[in-house]
C-alpha cells in the first residue's frame, strides 16, 4: 500500500520543529508534493528536496535544482548571509539545526517513505524531548514553550476548573492571545462533554473545537486515574492544524499529567509541614526564635502582617474538607495571593499575607468572598462559611487572630451569612458572646420580642423591624427594602407597637428592641 503523496511544507514541520524552520522563499509554492530526497544537484528530479549546507549555498545550484523541478530547497545550518538572486516560485527553507546532512537526509526520507513509522519515531524524539525537560525541573512553563517551539501554535494548559496553569502564544497569534485566553479559560469554553471529569478521563485523542476568531482549538484532557486533572490546548488556524499538532498534543499530555501528580505530590507534602509547624506555633510549642526560624523556612515576610481566615461547610451533611482544601487553593492561586493553609478538625485554616498598618485586610476579605462564591457555585445548596481575624503584626499576635476568625467563624454560622465575617464588623455581636450563657441575656429578648414571636406571622413582623432599624427609620428605604408599598409598612410598624406595647419613636426603646433582635440572631435563629 503506498503512501498519500505529502508536501515540501508538511514534510518539513513533521521532520523539526518550527522554531527551528526559517523561510527564504517561496512558501506560498509549498504544498507541492514531494517524491525524494537528494544531497547532489545532478541527481534532482521532479518533486526531489535538494539538500545542502548553508555556507555552501550556490545560487547556480539552485537555479539547476529549479529547473529540474524540484519541490524545495532546504538549507542546514545558519541562514545564509545574503538570498540575492535566489530563484523565485522555488520553497527555499533554512533549518536552525546541528544534524549534518546525511542526518537530515534519512530523516526526511524515513518520513516520505513510510510516513506512519516516521511519525512514531517524531513522537518518541518529542516524548523524549519533553520528558528530559521535566526532570531538568523546567514546570509546565518550559514544557508549554517547548510545545510552541515544536508546533508552532499557542499552548496552554488548564487545570480542572479551568483556570490557566501555564500559557505561551505563537508568533502569530501573539497580537491577540490575551483575548484568546479570555475566551478559552473558562469550563464553559470546553465541549459540553469534556466538562465531566469521568467522561473526559476516557477520552485520550485530541478533539478539534471551532472558536472565536476564525481559529481551532486543539484540547486533550490531561488524565490521572481515569479522571481529567485539567486540559492541554493548541491554538491556531484551522489551514495549519496537522498531524504534528495531534502528535505534540498526544506526547504532550504524557509529561503534562507527570508534571501535574509531581507538583500534587510536592504540594501535599509541603501543606502537611505547614501544618504541622502552624498546630505547633498556635499551642505556643515554639520559643519566639523557634518560631520566627519556621517563619523564614516557611518563606513568610516579617515584615508584613497577617491575618487568619478560618473556612467550613455550613451543613453536616457537606462535601470533604479535603473538597474545601481544594476550593481555598484554587482562589488563592487565582488571586496570587501568599498564604499558609493548614486543616484543622472540620475546618480549613489560613493565614494570609497582607499590608502592615492597613485599615481593612482587603486581600484577606476578596480571598474569603471568593471561596464563598466559588463554593456557590459548585455546591449551591452548601453554604461556605469564612470568619476572619484582625492583622497580626508579628508572630505574637497570630494566637488573638486565629480566635478572632473563630468568633467571626462561628457568628457565620448563626446568621447564615452569604459573606466572609470580618471580627471587628462583628459589632455589638463581640459583646453579647461573652455573655451569651447568661440567663438574664434570654430573659431580656423574651421581654423586649416575645409577644412578636408568639405571632403566626412573627417572621414577617421580625424582618419589617429588622429593615426599619436597619434603615435609620426611613420609611420609604425600608419599603424599598422589603418590596412593600410605604403605606403596608407603615400599617405593620404600627401593628409591631401595638403587639409590643412599645414606642418605636423614643430611642431608648429602639436601642433595646435592636439589641433584642440581635440576641435572637445570634441564638441562630433566622430572619
Amino acid at each position: 500500500m503506498t503512501n498519500p503523496p505529502i508536501s515540501f511544507r508538511d514534510l518539513i514541520h513533521l521532520a523539526f520543529p518550527e522554531s527551528a524552520i526559517r523561510w527564504i522563499a517561496g512558501e506560498r509554492f509549498a504544498m507541492v508534493s514531494v517524491n525524494w530526497v537528494v544531497t547532489v544537484v545532478e541527481e534532482v528530479s521532479q518533486g526531489d528536496i535538494f539538500l545542502l549546507p548553508s555556507p555552501e549555498l550556490n545560487i547556480q545550484e539552485v537555479w539547476i535544482a529549479q529547473q529540474r523541478g524540484a519541490a524545495g530547497v532546504v538549507l542546514i545550518g545558519l541562514q545564509p548571509a545574503t538570498t540575492n538572486g535566489l530563484a523565485s516560485g522555488l520553497p527555499i527553507v533554512a533549518l536552525d539545526s546541528e544534524e549534518d546532512l546525511r542526518a537530515v537526509q534519512r530523516l526526511l526520507l524515513i518520513l516520505l517513505i513510510n510516513q506512519r513509522a516516521g511519525l512514531v519515531e517524531r513522537g518518541y524524539r518529542i516524548h523524549l524531548q519533553l520528558a528530559q525537560l521535566s526532570a531538568e525541573g523546567a514546570g509546565l512553563g518550559g514544557l508549554v514553550k517547548a510545545m510552541v517551539d515544536i508546533s508552532g501554535k499557542g499552548v496552554l494548559v488548564q487545570d480542572k476548573r479551568g483556570y490557566v496553569l501555564a500559557e505561551q502564544a505563537s508568533a502569530v497569534l501573539l497580537g491577540i492571545w490575551q483575548d484568546v485566553l479570555a475566551q478559552l479559560s473558562t469550563l464553559s469554553s470546553l465541549p459540553e462533554f469534556l466538562r465531566d471529569r469521568k467522561v473526559a478521563g476516557k477520552k485520550n485523542t485530541p478533539v478539534l473545537q471551532e472558536v472565536p476568531g476564525g481559529l481551532v482549538r486543539l484540547i486533550i484532557p490531561i488524565t490521572v486515574g481515569e479522571v481529567a486533572r485539567g486540559y492541554l490546548s493548541l491554538v491556531g488556524l484551522p489551514a495549519e492544524m496537522d498531524e504534528l499538532d495531534h502528535m505534540v498534543a498526544e506526547q504532550g499530555v504524557v509529561v503534562c499529567a507527570i508534571e501535574m501528580a509531581r507538583s500534587k505530590a510536592v504540594r501535599e507534602m509541603e501543606k502537611r509541614l505547614q501544618g504541622d509547624l502552624l498546630i505547633a506555633l498556635l499551642h505556643d510549642e515554639f520559643s519566639p526564635r523557634d518560631a520566627g526560624l519556621w517563619a523564614q523556612t516557611m518563606g513568610l515576610d516579617l515584615n508584613q502582617a497577617h491575618v487568619a481566615l478560618r473556612f467550613a461547610w455550613g451543613e453536616p451533611d457537606s462535601p470533604s474538607r479535603r473538597r474545601l482544601e481544594t476550593l481555598i487553593h484554587g482562589e488563592v492561586t487565582r488571586l496570587g495571593l501568599k498564604v499558609i493553609i493548614s486543616a484543622m478538625g472540620p475546618e480549613v485554616i489560613c493565614f494570609c499575607e497582607v499590608q502592615p498598618d492597613t485599615n481593612r485586610p482587603t486581600p484577606a476579605l476578596d480571598l474569603g468572598q471568593r471561596v464563598i462564591d466559588q463554593g456557590k457555585e459548585e455546591y449551591p445548596d452548601i453554604p461556605t462559611l469564612c470568619g476572619i481575624g484582625t492583622s497580626a503584626q508579628d508572630l505574637s499576635e497570630w494566637h488573638t487572630s486565629f480566635r478572632q476568625a473563630g468568633q467571626a467563624l462561628e457568628m457565620a454560622r448563626r446568621l447564615g451569612t452569604g459573606k466572609p465575617l470580618y471580627f471587628p464588623d462583628l459589632s455589638i455581636y463581640r459583646l453579647l458572646f461573652q455573655i451569651e450563657h447568661d440567663p438574664e441575656l434570654l430573659a431580656f429578648q423574651e421581654e423586649m420580642l416575645g409577644p412578636l414571636l408568639a405571632q403566626d406571622n412573627s417572621q414577617e413582623l421580625l424582618r419589617t423591624l429588622e429593615s426599619y432599624f436597619a434603615h435609620n427609620g426611613n420609611i420609604s428605604q425600608s419599603a424599598a427594602a422589603l418590596f412593600v408599598h410605604r403605606n403596608t409598612l407603615i400599617y405593620r410598624l404600627e401593628r409591631i407597637a401595638t403587639i409590643l406595647n412599645q414606642d418605636l419613636e423614643k430611642p431608648e426603646t429602639r436601642l433595646a428592641l435592636q439589641l433584642a433582635l440581635h440576641i435572637y440572631r445570634m441564638s441562630g435563629s433566622r430572619l
